[in-house]
This record gives structure tokens, C-alpha cells and sequence, in this order.
């Protein structure tokens, strides 16, 4: 199974969970349907074909921490443009249409993504504008104004299933019958429910529950058949 491997960075990141309208927080790690975003920014797909083109319901991705997960918390002064502003976005005279609502943040977020399951044409375009540090969009991490820093090519390998048993992953993993992780002591796990696969209007076909170590370092699992894949030499379990 063909894999394509780059690196994602930035100052700030912010994956907002869809339950926190009010005050954002953020998943630690960009779920699979903002990478499908990142690889449309990329590959310049419009924000309304970049799932089929990709073909959501046959793409695999796997994503690790290449950073310690770092959270920052800020109050941002937003405007009130639903009747607070002219159709020029400036505020109306005599009115006060700021408010201050609490974010999280990521903190110099940095992520290393697997893909598997491109069709060869968009594979072969996908590695040509990573090796090149093309992009025809700017790529985001999460939000609008928390641009990635760096988009670095990593290479690509043929991901080869694994046999069960005991392996060291580089990658979040997702909690399932056949997988059981070894929690060390003295090292702190992040435990979560993100989407793993949505559609193109917005539909999440299926939830994953994961778990990743805050460090960035490896995960030491008891896996089944085919569970986990080798991919150069990392070890990894797709989302």
C-alpha cells in the first residue's frame, strides 16, 4: 500500500471540537478530515470536490506528534458583524460590537501524517508538490489564521502489515478489540474521541476513539493481525 509521508508545523494550531462553540478548545492532533483539507490546500481542490477527489472513503491516514503537546489559552476581541457593522465589516459608530470569548490554542504544533489509499494520479501529484514545496493554497492548521510554518516532505514507502503481536508506534492509536497499549508510569496520555471519516457535506460516517502520548514519544502496544503497518522505519496504526 503505497504511503506518502510529510511533516506539518506552525506557531499556533487549533482543531476546534465541534461541542465548544463558545469557547474553542482543540483536538490535539489534526482528526482525518482536516488533513483531507490540508491535502486539498495543497493540491489546490476547491473546498467543495477536495473529498471526492481524494476519495474520502478509501483514504487512510495515520498522523504522530513530532513536538510535546503544548496547549496556550487566549481571549481573542472578536467583532460582532451580524448587525454590529456596515457591509464594509466596520463597526457602527456609538456601538460597542467587540466581544472577548476564550481559545485554545496548540502551541508550535508539529505532526508527522501518513497517507495511504490515493488514487496513483493524485498520489503522483501529492509527492511531487511536497518534494518540490509546492502548494497552491496556504496550508492551515486548523484555523484560518494558524498557518503552517512548514510543510516538509518526508518520502514514500510501501506500508507492509505487521503479524500480532508486541510493537513501539509512532503514530496515535486507535483504541480497538484487537489493540492494547502499555501506559508507562510517569508519562502522561491523552485519551480522546475525534471523526475519523466524513463526507463531502460535512457528515461524519464514523468516530474513532484514540490515545497519544503528550511526549511525542513511541507507544508500546499489544496489536492483532494487520493492525499495525511498517512504513520506512516508523511503525504506525491508521486513524
Amino acid at each position: 500500500m503505497r504511503t506518502l509521508v510529510f511533516e506539518v508545523a506552525g506557531e499556533y494550531g487549533q482543531f476546534k471540537k465541534p461541542y465548544s462553540p463558545m469557547s474553542p478548545v482543540s483536538y490535539p492532533l489534526p482528526p482525518p478530515p482536516a488533513v483531507l483539507g490540508m491535502l486539498g490546500a495543497v493540491l489546490g481542490y476547491g473546498k467543495n470536490e477536495y473529498t471526492q477527489r481524494l476519495n474520502w472513503a478509501r483514504l487512510r491516514i495515520a498522523v504522530g506528534l513530532r513536538k510535546p503537546l503544548r496547549v496556550f489559552r487566549a481571549a481573542l476581541n472578536l467583532l460582532q458583524t451580524k448587525d454590529g457593522t456596515d457591509a464594509f465589516f466596520r463597526p457602527r459608530a456609538g456601538q460597542n460590537v467587540h466581544t472577548q470569548v476564550p481559545f485554545e490554542f496548540l502551541r508550535q504544533p508539529h505532526f508527522r501524517i501518513y497517507v495511504a489509499g490515493l488514487a496513483e494520479p493524485v498520489a503522483d501529484e501529492l509527492a511531487a508538490c511536497l518534494r518540490n514545496g509546492r502548494s497552491a493554497y496556504t496550508v492551515a492548521l486548523g484555523l484560518a489564521p494558524c498557518l503552517a510554518d512548514e510543510v516538509r516532505w518526508i518520502g514514500e514507502w510501501s506500508a507492509r502489515a505487521l503479524p500480532a503481536g508486541e510493537w513501539t508506534v509512532h503514530s496515535a492509536v486507535p483504541l480497538q478489540a484487537d489493540i492494547s497499549v502499555h501506559y508507562e508510569d510517569n508519562r502522561h496520555y491523552h485519551r480522546l474521541r475525534l471523526p475519523a471519516v466524513m463526507d463531502d457535506a460535512r457528515i461524519v460516517h464514523r468516530y474513532q476513539e484514540i490515545v497519544l502520548a503528550e511526549d511525542a514519544q513511541p507507544l508500546r502496544i499489544a496489536s492483532g493481525e494487520e493492525s499495525c503497518y511498517g512504513v520506512g522505519d516508523d511503525i504506525i496504526t491508521f486513524l
